[in-house]
């Protein structure tokens, strides 16, 4: 038996739902929004849950990984009554464990139930291995999740790509996978942004003595170095179309012919790679090799910047104070409540290296002073926070002027004058129907193709857009 939350403002399909659900056997819960939903009592032991998308109090794909931080770690599954491969793809990106359009039938309902429950029971008999974090402070969901992706690419031989801002801790995550991998060989961290054309063959490969003017001696590459380890590439976007092609051989065949050898060598190691550069999108403009991508792309992390984690600041600052203290000799410090506020204030732009150096300097200007306040953080952190405070409000914005047009002329009633009325929600559904599909029509002719500017315009998210006008059939020119 399993325990059910079923999250949809559609009082009507919600109810026939929960009773199928129930018939079978199951306990079911129902929320009509999110909020609801997130209540202490509505799902904390649910094992699934079924999620609209489109919900009164926001966006259902927004708040997956909210769900699933849930104590019972539940799956959910995407409900939607207009589905698209568009719509699909955001839902699985988001960590969806399912994407279903309705009206759903009981024969799809009953093989959902049967595969998510039989996952559940896989993961739960093979057990939840707790990794080495190597330093990654923070609980949240968005660390959380990382954590568990890292668990599964450490268990795994797959190539990973890591992903984020500058100074989010990728190469953290890079030696967490290696940490948890349990292989014998060493971690070799390569920057390919110090990775000269020229010296590049050399570094990476090798060279027995004698190959050139100063190989005085013959000489391991970094690769060589790596066997029954892990090779780190660091800021893999950095690598021109060249040495691409020449890693990629490496990758396939993991064999190289050191600079001057008549014979290859044979090196059995993993890639983690990393970049705060969208490849997708390099790949896309030729930038950067379709087929490395490809092999690159196994396992793919995408640790988020500070200021979306920000319930981790407490964590993080307590580690960083109590270890920069112990490496520096320093008497213990407290931290306030108004110096932990003016850490949650300040946007990071330099993420957790640069969160790491103010505090260090916060400690440093304490001295000897037994707590920490905000006039002991950097000069410039306190400059930032201060400007935030006194930022003007943005202008109101002018409201989109929409041509004449259909929106103009009077909505046709879904009635005639004096003849019976259908029900209100008949009504007004076809009267909102056709104010979506003349508002659609409007938006495509002033907007073209341009997706972003369509969204940017009407305020809607992508995923929402793609399902109105898929509602609609109408398509941006």
């Amino acid at each position: 038996m399993a325990d059910i939350l079923i999250i949809d403002d559609d009082q009507d399909f919600s109810r026939s739902f929960q009773r199928i659900i129930e018939r079978m056997g199951h306990t079911c819960t129902v929320a009509h929004s999110i909020r609801e939903a997130l209540a202490p009592q509505a799902g904390a032991d649910c094992d699934l849950i079924f999620l609209d998308v489109n919900l009164p109090d926001g966006n259902g794909l927004a708040h997956i990984k909210q769900f699933q931080a849930a104590a019972s770690l539940p799956e959910v599954v995407i409900l939607t009554g207009d589905g698209d491969s568009d719509g699909a793809a955001l839902a699985i990106a988001n960590g969806a464990w399912d994407y279903v359009g309705k009206p759903i039938s009981v024969s799809a309902i009953t093989l959902i139930l049967q595969r998510a429950m039989a996952y559940r029971a896989s993961k739960g008999a093979g057990g939840r291995r707790k990794v080495k974090r190597s330093a990654i402070i923070g609980e949240s969901p968005k660390i959380m999740a990382c954590l568990e992706t890292m668990g599964k690419a450490a268990r795994s031989k797959a190539n990973v790509i890591i992903t984020g801002e500058t100074g989010t801790g990728k190469e953290l995550f890079a030696r967490g996978i290696h940490e948890n991998s349990g292989t014998p060989g060493k971690l070799v961290v390569i920057d390919c942004t110090n990775l000269s054309t020229h010296l590049a063959e050399s570094t990476l490969f090798g060279h027995v003595k004698g190959s050139f003017t100063s190989a005085h001696e013959s000489r391991d590459g970094l690769f060589k170095l790596a066997d029954n380890g892990t090779v780190f590439l660091d800021e893999i976007a950095e690598l021109g179309l060249d040495l691409q092609k020449n890693l990629l051989r490496v990758l396939q065949e993991r064999k190289f012919r050191p600079i001057g050898s008549k014979e290859e060598v044979a090196s059995n190691f993993r890639v983690i790679a990393a970049t705060n550069r969208d490849l997708r999108r390099m790949v896309e403009e030729g930038n950067f090799r379709s087929d490395l991508f490809y092999r690159l792309n196994g396992h793919h992390i995408q640790i988020p910047s500070l200021r979306e984690r920000k319930e981790d600041i407490p964590l993080l600052a307590e580690y960083y104070v109590e270890k920069i203290c112990r490496e520096n000799q320093a008497p213990p410090k407290q931290l306030t409540p108004e110096f932990l506020g003016a850490l949650a204030a300040f946007q990071w732009p330099g993420n957790v290296r640069e969160f790491v150096n103010a505090i260090a300097v916060a400690v440093d200007n304490a001295a000897n002073e037994p707590s920490l306040f905000s006039h002991h953080l950097p000069i410039d952190v306190r400059i930032g926070i201060a400007r935030s405070a006194f930022r003007p409000k943005p202008e109101k914005a002018q409201p989109v002027v929409i041509d004449p047009g259909p929106l103009t002329r009077p909505l046709q009633m879904p009635f005639v004058p004096g003849g019976a009325l259908p029900q209100f929600r008949d009504a007004r559904e076809t009267v909102v129907n056709q104010l979506e599909k003349a508002y659609l029509q409007q938006l495509a002719e002033q907007c073209g193709s341009d997706v972003a500017a369509a969204c940017e315009r009407s305020g809607l998210s992508r995923a929402r857009l793609y399902e109105l006008l898929k509602k609609h059939a109408v398509r941006l020119r």
